[in-house]
């Protein structure tokens, strides 16, 4: 393998990453917005202690279907539960 080989791989590879990077960027973008959103619905809805047992059952559901992202997904959930009224110790 050549030298210029080489140098197109590492070319291909920054771009790459660069692409990874903007997606990433894009997703937490995506998210801020729909947390966003969902606060202020959340904030203004009459039943806030039914909606935050149907949303502690969805992310237990959650939680359980991807273990590896479990941990992230608390502080998360933490938050939301908040702002439905239901503090956790």
């Amino acid at each position: 393998m050549d030298t210029p080989d080489i140098e197109q791989q590492l070319l291909e590879q920054a771009e790459n990453i660069n692409a990874l990077k903007d997606n990433q960027f894009a997703l937490v973008a995506q998210v801020q917005v729909l947390q966003a959103a969902l606060a202020s619905i959340l904030l203004t809805h009459q039943d806030r202690p039914a909606v935050a047992a149907n949303f502690e059952r969805y992310m237990k559901v959650a939680k359980e279907a991807a273990p590896t992202l479990a941990t992230r997904m608390e502080g998360l959930e933490a938050g939301i539960l908040s702002l439905m009224g239901k503090h956790q110790a």
